[in-house]
């Protein structure tokens, strides 16, 4: 039976990308599946505000994205860094093709205006993903939407939950830099929902693992099957799994089309 697997690339890991991904993805094309990769790319747009002089601004400990950054954003992550992943796909023969939410106005979202041109997915429009797949393409997809008066950044964990939600993926894998989700002092390879929730209260997964974590939680309430974390410079480590028996897609509302 066709599968259809969500891919999100952390910004932090791709220049560290162990070229086994690029084979492990190709293998799964040829079997039939289908492969949607969303990136990342805060690094790659620190960097770049860096030698832009531009200073940071911060509002409750969150990036704002200014005029300045948004700029930034589009050159760097929809343009130099969307354009190397293609081209590193093509490479590995895997036929792949850049997008960002306002391509097609694939992802529209509304604003938060305290950050800036910042926003929130609330509509994945489905048709342009669907006829990618069928061609069998590989959409590359940058955390870019459509807003009410342009452009707007988005974080890059909670678009790629969109997307596999509103696509219907049967699986959702993160690609970060660390093996796995650390519980006790040891890296487990399977997880309950609730040995998540009961170790982010105790505080046995703490700082940078928390939104990780809560984006895995969020693929499952969407009715993803399986959601995985990996990582990157290890392809072989079987990472972390999250997985329900029962499932229900229910924040379908976000889809456009109905398959």
């Amino acid at each position: 039976m066709k599968q259809r697997k969500i891919v999100k690339l952390g910004g932090s890991v791709w220049d560290t990308l162990h070229p086994d991904y690029f084979n492990e993805w190709r293998a799964w094309l040829e079997a039939g599946h289908e492969l949607v990769l969303i990136h990342g790319g805060g690094p790659a747009l620190s960097a770049y505000c860096e030698r832009q002089q531009i200073e940071p601004v911060f509002q409750d400990g969150r990036r704002v994205t200014t005029a300045d950054v948004l700029t930034g954003a589009e050159r760097v992550l929809a343009g130099e860094m969307q354009t190397e992943i293609v081209a590193a796909l093509g490479r590995h023969h895997i036929q792949a093709v850049g997008l960002s939410g306002v391509d097609g106005q694939t992802l529209t979202g509304k604003q938060l205006v305290e950050l800036g041109a910042v926003g929130e997915v609330d509509r994945v429009e489905t048709d342009l993903f669907e006829l990618l797949l069928a061609s069998r393409y590989v959409p590359v997809v940058t955390s870019l939407l459509q807003g009410p008066e342009g452009t707007l950044n988005c974080n890059g964990d909670d678009c790629a939950i969109a997307v596999a939600v509103a696509l219907r993926a049967n699986r959702f894998e993160m690609i970060t830099d660390v093996p796995g989700i650390r519980i006790d002092g040891t890296f487990r390879q399977t997880l309950t929902r609730e040995d998540v929730e009961t170790a982010i209260a105790s505080g046995q997964i703490y700082g940078g693992m928390i939104p990780k974590t809560e984006a895995l939680l969020g693929a499952l309430t969407g009715g993803i099957e399986v959601a995985v974390i990996r990582d990157g410079k290890q392809p072989a480590h079987p990472g972390t799994t999250l997985q329900e028996v029962h499932h229900a897609f229910t924040t379908t509302d976000i889809r456009t089309t109905t398959y």
